[in-house]
């Protein structure tokens, strides 16, 4: 891949950084968010989980089918984009999207097991939707392993493979090795979803693009699970500065919806987000490491333990 390459992005605010505040996003906040990434001319906004269950007030943690018609009725907006973690939702519901203006389906792959997820990438795929699948915790798998699940993804009908540093562990030597791998194991085209515990996002978004990532996950303020993610604004104006990108920077910078979630990630602090980057520690397991830091606090017991 040329680094001077311009990667697709998509934005995750409303799903990802509805860890944040709970995907208690209402829907005009929703679509506020969304103006505010087509504004920049970002093609793709996640809107949230696909799920089966829904939840009152809580939009984004299920996409109703009211809640994409809102969004899908604004003008200039990008294209959307949902997340399906297999189990969650029923099959069927995923014909029914494009009825709703939905581009793209992002289907979460755990432990590089592409079996659970194969359902719903043949029901997106028979209904014109682009199908991308996600890896998992990828800071746990070795290269071989990430090869092997990126092939294994692209025969099921994957159009787009992305791998996630779930845990904010990766830094860029590893991305790089990892795409590496992900590139040369298919033709299927590769993108790399960040997180910045250990702050370093954007340096390995860089190094992913380099090593022949194609799509970029971000958000806006880096608002997000963990540590966040990798902060929009950030690559969006890299972008125009660095690669003469047709993008705007105004849009995200002058929207004040995420403001509170803002708040509230610096509130919590991030001293928890780093270690557990550091140690690798997928965060929807990690009750045993927050029970030590609440009885002991950060003594050498939980500086040294492995993490895996």
């Amino acid at each position: 891949m040329n680094p001077n390459s311009r990667p697709t992005l998509l934005d995750v605010t409303l799903r990802d950084g509805g860890y944040v505040n709970g995907h208690s996003w209402a829907t005009h906040e929703a679509q506020a968010i969304v103006r505010a990434v087509g504004g920049s001319g970002v093609p793709y906004v996640e809107v949230g989980y696909l799920r089966d269950t829904a939840v009152p007030r809580r939009p984004s943690a299920s996409c109703p089918p009211d809640y994409l018609d809102a969004l899908a009725a604004l003008t200039d907006r990008p294209r959307l984009a949902v997340m399906v973690r297999p189990g969650e939702v029923s099959v069927s519901r995923v014909a029914d999207l494009p009825g709703h203006d939905v581009s793209m389906v992002r289907v979460l792959v755990s432990g590089g097991s592409v079996a659970k997820a194969e359902p719903y990438v043949a029901a997106a795929r028979a209904a014109g939707l682009t199908v991308a699948m996600n890896l998992t915790r990828v800071s746990e798998r070795t290269e071989t392993e990430i090869a092997q699940a990126t092939r294994a993804c692209a025969d099921v009908g994957a159009q787009l493979v992305y791998l996630a540093d779930s845990n904010g562990s990766l830094d860029p030597e590893t991305v790089t090795a990892q795409v590496g791998a992900a590139v040369a194991a298919t033709t299927t085209p590769i993108g790399f979803h960040p997180h910045d515990n250990l702050g370093m996002a954007f340096i390995n978004a860089k190094a992913s693009i380099t090593a022949g990532a194609t799509a970029i996950d971000a958000s806006i303020a880096g608002i997000g699970k963990g540590g966040g993610n990798l902060r929009m604004e950030v690559i969006v104006a890299h972008l125009i500065v660095r690669h003469g990108a047709g993008l705007r920077l105004d849009p995200i910078a002058a929207d004040q919806t995420t403001l509170t979630a803002q708040l509230r990630m610096l509130a919590e602090g991030n001293t928890k987000a780093v270690l557990t980057g550091l140690l690798d520690l997928n965060l929807d397991g990690a009750a045993e490491f927050y029970d030590m830091v609440a009885a002991n606090g950060y003594d050498a017991t939980i500086l040294t333990m492995s993490g895996r």
